[in-house]
């Protein structure tokens, strides 16, 4: 087993929502996110993200956010770090920072676990690591 520690910072190049969930509650909804990822100020790869609306208000407030279920995927040097995480989401900016889950990878990152710690303001992602050798 071998541990590591990765630090990048995103800057978004696209994003793309579809308002095609349920008109009352907006359950259904979508967002596309991709982003360049830098790694001590050099390129080091990309990030694709999808999340869906899937829970809460059409309108969702700080008492009464929305859920979102978001995965992605990192692609990096040496190979892709996939996640997955739920989200409470409202319209009063960025979630404070939250941790989500690695759930795979390839390459380098083959039976990657562990979890990314992301600051969504500044647009930085730590991945916590942790890779065990296939039995």
């Amino acid at each position: 087993m071998s541990y590591e520690v990765i630090q990048l910072h995103g800057e978004m190049t696209g994003t793309k929502r579809l308002s095609k969930g349920d008109q009352a509650t907006g359950v259904g909804n979508q967002v596309f996110i991709t982003e360049n990822l830098f790694r001590n100020g050099s390129k080091y790869g990309f990030s694709s993200t999808m999340c869906t609306q899937v829970g809460g208000p059409l309108n969702p407030t700080p008492k009464n956010p929305t859920t979102q279920l978001c995965s992605g995927v990192y692609s990096l040097d040496n190979g892709q770090v996939t996640w997955q995480n739920t989200l409470a989401v409202t319209r009063q900016g960025t979630p404070p920072p939250w941790k989500t889950a690695i759930t795979g990878g390839t390459g380098a990152y083959t039976n990657a676990r562990g979890y990314i710690l992301v600051n969504g303001t500044k647009r930085d992602y730590t991945l916590y690591l942790v890779r065990t050798t296939p039995s």
